[in-house]
């Protein structure tokens, strides 16, 4: 097996999770969330160059937004019930990184991120990683957990607060570092 193949079975097996969760979320069938996942895939491993980006994980992730958009506007996905509401910001999977300063940034950024995830007690960081990078609704994790959806929602909150307060104490930091 090639890197290009490992790279891309990497991706599918830490991904295709998430990807098929994004598109039953919003197309509300089973089948079409797996021939669209299928289709995002499909699309990264036909493209050449994409073995040689920065971030493969944000050009899936831009896949599968492109594919969605394609999906509404077609006329044949027109007749579904398409749940939008619920729509995850695809932007913060995305990396649009153009030059070497803003990379470094956002990988320092990522650390930080993953540190205070880390930091989490063992249960709040399972809800919020389900939650935010698998796309499992509140009631779901509830079920698979055996826990009460409000339990769910307040691991959320306890896991929100802890990031905003740590992010904003960071940037404060790095604010205080430029002035000096």
């Amino acid at each position: 097996m090639d890197k290009k193949e490992q790279l891309w079975g990497k991706l599918y097996k830490a991904h295709y999770h998430s990807i098929y969760n994004f598109f039953y979320q919003r197309l509300g069938s089973s089948q079409d969330a797996a021939d669209a996942s299928q289709e995002t895939f499909l699309r990264v491993v036909r493209n050449e160059k994409a073995y040689c980006l920065d971030s493969p994980t944000g050009y899936l992730w831009r896949t599968a937004q492109n594919l969605f958009r394609e999906i509404l506007r077609s006329s044949q996905f027109g007749k579904h019930q398409m749940i939008v509401s619920r729509t995850m910001n695809l932007d913060d999977h995305v990396s649009s990184i153009p030059d070497p300063e803003q990379s470094i940034a956002a990988k320092q950024g990522e650390k930080v991120i993953l540190q205070i995830v880390e930091s989490l007690s063992p249960r709040c960081r399972q809800v919020f990683i389900m939650h935010r990078f698998q796309g499992f609704s509140h009631q779901q994790i509830a079920v698979q957990l055996g826990i009460s959806k409000k339990t769910v929602e307040n691991h959320m909150v306890n896991a929100l607060l802890l990031l905003r307060t740590r992010l904003s104490r960071n940037d404060k930091n790095d604010i205080d570092a430029e002035k000096n």
